[in-house]
Parts: C-alpha cells; sequence; structure tokens
C-alpha cells in the first residue's frame, strides 16, 4: 500500500511547516501540509528534523492506525517513534474496527528510544492549558512546576474564527494564575489537514462522542505540537489534563493508557489528574484556591453562536453540569465566569427531564453523582431562593440523557444535515476543497 509520506520540515521564523504526500490516504486528505505556528517561542530552527517532524506526525498517525497505512519519513525521534508503535496496538485495542496491523512507521529512528532524563514529579513542565475546568485544576496543583502554557488554535476554536479566539485568549490573559509563565499559542491546522467528518462516518459506532476528534485524534495530536515547544525550552514534562468520565474507562482520544505511553527523546507527557473526577477537581482543587483569594475566569464552553460573547452560554449541558458543581462546592458561577439566572436553571431543568441532551454511560454517571452531593441544607450561594428551589428540585429529579438516536427531531435534523454536507463535500477534489474553504475564511474574515 502507499505510505503518506511527510516530506522534511522547514521553519520560517516561527512558523514549522511539514509536507505531505496522502498515498493511499488521499481521500482523507484536506490539505497538503501540516503548519503550526508558535508565537513567544524562540529557537525552532535550531531543532533537529526528527523533532520537528513529530507535531505533523502526531496528527495523523491515529489516521494511519485506523486505515492501516504506512507512515514514512526522512527521520524521526526513535523515542517518538517507539511509542509511536505501542500506541498502534493500544488503539487498535479500543478501537476492533481499525486495520492497525497494516501500520508501520518508515524511516531513520534518531537518538535512544527512551527519553534521556528520567522525570520525577517536580521537574519543570509544559502544560496544555485550554482555560476549562480541568487544565485550571491541572494549573493550579502543579503552579510551582509549570513554567509555560501551550494554548492551540485549530483545535476546539477554528482558525477561522478570530473574534471567537480573541476572547478565549483574554480569558487565558487575564489571569493571575497564568502571570510569570510563558505564555505560547500554537496555531495549527489540526482539524483541518484530515477529513475528521468522513473518518466519522467510518468509525463512529465505536465513538462515544460520534466524532473523530474527541474519541480517537485530540490527545496524540494536541500533545505532539507541544514537543517542539518543550524541547526548546528545555522541560521534560508536557501534562495534558484528563476527561471525566464518571469512573468508568471508555475508549477516548485523551486518557492515561493513550498519553502516557507518549515519549520523545527529551521528555515524556503525563495525563493528569486522572484520580479526580470533574466535580472533584472543583470542590478539592478550584474551590479552596477561589476561597483562598484566588481569582479565575473559566472558559467552559466557547462554540460559536453561544451566548452574546461566544464563551461561556450558561445553557448548554456542559456549563450546566459546572454551574451544579460549582454551587455544591460553595461557590457563586458567576465569580469564575459562568452566567446563571432563573432562566437558564429553568433551560437546565427542561433539557434534564426531556432529554435534549445525548451522551454516552459517563455522562449519566456524572449527572447521578452530583444528585447525590445535592446536601439537605443549602447554605452559600446555594441558599439564593431561586437557586436553591432549582437544587431541592435537582435532587430528585429524573435525569433523562439520551443517545445520539434518541435526541429531540430537530436535532437529529440538524445532524442530518451537517453530515450530508461533509459527505458531499468529502467528495470533492482536493484542490476544490482548499478552495471553497478559502473563500469561507475570507468572507467570514469581511464579516
Amino acid at each position: 500500500m502507499q505510505p503518506i509520506v511527510l516530506g522534511r520540515p522547514t521553519i520560517n521564523g516561527a512558523k514549522l511547516t511539514v509536507p505531505v504526500d496522502p498515498g493511499a490516504a488521499r481521500q482523507w486528505f484536506r490539505d497538503d501540509a501540516f503548519r503550526v505556528e508558535y508565537s513567544n517561542l524562540d529557537g525552532l530552527a535550531d531543532l533537529d528534523p526528527a523533532v520537528l517532524v513529530v507535531p505533523a506526525l502526531g496528527n495523523i498517525l491515529t489516521l494511519a492506525y485506523a486505515l492501516g497505512i504506512p507512515i514514512e519519513v526522512d527521520r524521526v525521534d526513535a523515542a517518538y517513534a517507539a511509542a509511536a508503535d505501542r500506541l498502534a496496538e493500544t488503539f487498535g485495542a479500543m478501537y476492533p474496527r481499525f486495520d492497525v496491523k497494516g501500520f508501520e512507521l518508515r524511516g531513520e529512528r534518531v537518538g535512544p528510544v527512551a527519553p534521556v532524563t528520567v522525570t520525577v514529579k517536580t521537574d519543570p513542565a509544559l502544560l496544555l492549558f485550554s482555560g476549562g475546568a480541568d487544565s485550571s485544576s491541572s494549573l493550579i496543583e502543579h503552579r510551582r512546576e509549570v513554567r509555560a502554557l501551550v494554548t492551540v488554535w485549530g483545535a476546539d476554536v477554528r482558525l477561522t474564527d478570530q473574534t471567537l479566539w480573541d476572547q478565549l485568549c483574554s480569558v487565558v490573559r487575564d489571569s493571575e494564575l497564568t502571570a510569570d509563565r510563558r505564555l505560547i499559542v500554537a496555531r495549527a491546522n489540526l482539524q483541518d489537514l484530515i477529513d475528521g467528518p468522513a473518518l466519522t462516518r467510518k468509525f463512529e459506532s465505536g465513538f462515544i462522542d460520534g466524532t473523530w476528534w474527541g474519541s480517537v485524534q485530540h490527545g496524540l495530536a494536541l500533545t505532539s505540537v507541544t514537543v517542539p515547544a518543550a524541547t526548546a525550552l528545555g522541560l521534560s514534562r508536557v501534562l495534558i489534563a484528563g476527561s471525566d468520565f464518571g469512573g468508568l474507562d471508555l475508549p477516548w482520544g485523551s486518557s492515561p493508557r493513550t498519553d502516557n505511553q507518549i515519549r520523545w527523546s527529551g521528555g515524556q507527557v503525563e495525563h493528569d489528574q486522572a484520580d479526580l473526577s470533574r466535580a472533584d477537581k472543583i470542590t478539592k482543587v478550584i474551590a479552596p484556591y477561589v476561597r483562598g483569594g484566588g481569582r479565575l475566569n473559566l472558559a467552559i464552553c466557547y462554540q460559536p453562536g453561544r451566548g452574546p460573547d461566544g464563551l461561556n452560554c450558561g445553557r448548554c449541558e456542559k456549563c450546566q453540569q459546572t454551574i451544579t458543581q460549582l454551587l455544591l462546592a460553595g461557590i457563586a458561577p458567576d465569580a469564575v465566569g459562568l452566567p446563571i439566572s432563573p432562566q437558564s436553571l429553568a433551560a437546565g431543568r427542561r433539557a434534564l427531564t426531556r432529554g435534549f441532551w445525548h451522551g454516552d454511560d459517563g455522562h449519566r454517571a456524572a449527572w447521578r453523582r452530583l444528585q447525590l452531593d445535592v446536601p439537605a441544607t443549602l447554605t452559600g450561594p446555594c441558599a439564593v431562593p431561586y437557586i436553591r428551589a432549582h437544587l431541592e428540585w435537582f435532587r430528585t429529579a429524573k435525569i433523562v440523557i439520551g443517545t445520539s438516536d434518541a435526541a429531540p427531531r430537530w436535532h437529529r435534523v440538524v445532524l442530518g444535515v451537517q453530515r450530508l454536507g461533509a459527505r458531499t463535500l468529502s467528495w470533492l477534489p482536493l484542490q476544490f476543497r482548499k478552495w471553497c474553504s478559502r473563500r469561507v475564511a475570507r468572507l467570514l474574515g469581511e464579516g
């Protein structure tokens, strides 16, 4: 089978480009090169191409695992290559439909097959930071060790959405937690290089959230982007905050069994706070920090069209769950940037009882745990009359979190239209799709 070939990395200032020849995977690619530009970072030109190829490689490895296609590079860090070999088996075990036996990483392997330095928990670290509850909890716990923060543009916020990105960056910058640390933005075509929607359609029956990006790609892609930054800064630890699935071991793109295997000659990735649920992070880490006088603004949801400012609509499931967790921890949600009102809580009650929100067993378990955590006596912010009434209702409410197929009819129609559009686009030639993407980006920029 014709391999995916990654060309020699090139550096132009702080911009890293790695050409891609898709080979047998041509139909799954949207672009012909991986691109990432780092802000506030020097020294990229001094790095070995074996390290510089890692961000591109990490973005397409999961595609190669799934389709059973070899990847060919000129040279690659040997420790990272050994980790890629091991991860093929791990992803194959998580997703039996993946053709991992056909995967092979070809090319010169440079350096030792294990990190040169054995890290300990007190070593200086780099943290992937989104401004959300998980990464904020990691930063609070490791604030003595974290020297640099990397926020990735092109993951959850599209590269074409400058306004939303600026709003997220303001939350990240305007925090006492991020002061005195190097703030690095990695602007990368993570979700624009390969055709995630097409891969979702091919494999979605095994995805707990219904997306290729969430269920498969994001952990390896995000952590690999940080490797040149960590190497240039001499940091041997990269932290990525853990996700909460209600204590269930579900297949996901970022977990201890995948992230903790990632190595390069200069260090390793650590899946952080895997032993804490999201509620635990808020109760045991974030709440004590805020009560102790720490100032914090959380970026919980930042999707286009949510709320007047794009950030923290206060009505979606993620916002409502975080609001409930904060209240039960004795923290007023609006004190950390989450809007709360009688109207938003009423919207939450409708959604929770009518099956407007859908997800997996982890979602259901998280809501059940929250119900058990509602105390008999409501004090602090919970004592506000409309909040008290809501929590008293919530304590015994019958929560309905449906499957994707059980979502409201209007929601299924919207998803169907989106998938039909994505499927139609995936059939078009690559160059035409690239032209369409540039036109849309130009129109959005002018709007």
